[in-house]
């Protein structure tokens, strides 16, 4: 393959070179001969989109092949109202259901899950996933002295989970690290925030991030550390709150997925069919 810069080409057309020479080029085309400036444009247009094409692919395998989402939910095509019954989401804890709401949702349009006192809600799911396993999140909580709780982990529903962490009325993030809970951080009211927790369902540790930013790190499972039951591998997460001191509370856009899912939760990046186009366009108006 024959690599020439867009620049070089310019600068062999200025000084003559294309229309008047016969390049080492011929030869590697089978001897032909005699081309001009536009023969010699649509062939080097070929070699650069194939170069491209090759490129991009290489690029949309690397950014892929080690991503693993199996599952991702926005709410956006749920009904409105209770979401149990609804996609295998299911009342927990002997609580009433979260609702589904238009009302606040992340972006201009959408749906999300708005979360009230004495509403608790579950979601399982099939299937083996052990190692190290992401969950993302975005929550936004409102005044209310509630807690919003979050539980998540394996084997039978229960208390004892792996990550367990909550955010309070006075702003408050606390997490478990085995039986022992602490503050770890902080939210803003009224805003929403991403939760990004990574287990290692090997070491029986978690770390949890908001916003990017990592607050725990290495924390141990809850059941595993005092509370109660064993959690082999991420089959469930259930939140809520299951007492009457009031909360509103909302949750929308949930992944889940193998590895550490770095880049959940952020913008989609371009495709690689997209970034071609794009390239190849820029280029075709220099040549």
């Amino acid at each position: 393959m024959i690599a020439v810069s867009v620049e070089t080409c310019s600068r062999m057309r200025e000084d003559g070179v294309l229309g008047t020479k016969r390049l080492g080029i011929e030869a590697a085309m089978g001897g032909m001969i005699g081309y001009n400036n536009k023969t010699f444009r649509r062939l080097m247009m070929m070699v650069l989109k194939r170069s491209l094409a090759f490129s991009f692919g290489l690029l949309f395998f690397g950014v892929n092949a080690f991503s693993n989402v199996w599952y991702s939910e926005n709410f956006d095509n749920f009904k409105d109202g209770d979401i149990a019954g609804q996609d295998d989401w299911k009342t927990a804890m002997n609580q009433n259901t979260c609702q589904i709401s238009s009302e606040v949702k992340r972006g201009d349009t959408g749906k999300s899950i708005l979360i009230t006192e004495d509403t608790m809600v579950v979601r399982s799911f099939d299937g083996t996933h052990d190692g190290i396993q992401y969950v993302s999140l975005f929550t936004q909580r409102d005044k209310g002295a509630g807690i919003m709780l979050f539980y998540i982990g394996g084997d039978a529903i229960k208390w004892g989970g792996a990550a367990v962490f909550n955010t309070r009325g006075d702003t408050s993030i606390h997490a478990l690290d085995g039986n022992a809970g602490q503050q770890v951080g902080e939210i803003k009211l009224g805003e929403w925030h991403h939760f990004r927790i990574v287990l290692d369902f090997k070491k029986k540790t978690y770390d949890f991030y908001v916003d990017d930013e990592q607050i725990v790190d290495d924390f141990g499972f809850r059941g595993e550390g005092g509370k109660g039951g064993v959690n082999p591998s991420l089959s469930w997460i259930f939140f809520g709150w299951d007492h009457p001191d009031a909360l509103t509370a909302y949750i929308d856009d949930i992944e889940m997925g193998d590895g550490e899912g770095e880049t959940a939760g952020k913008p989609q990046a371009v495709s690689a069919s997209d970034k071609l186009a794009t390239t190849w366009g820029r280029i075709k108006q220099r040549l």
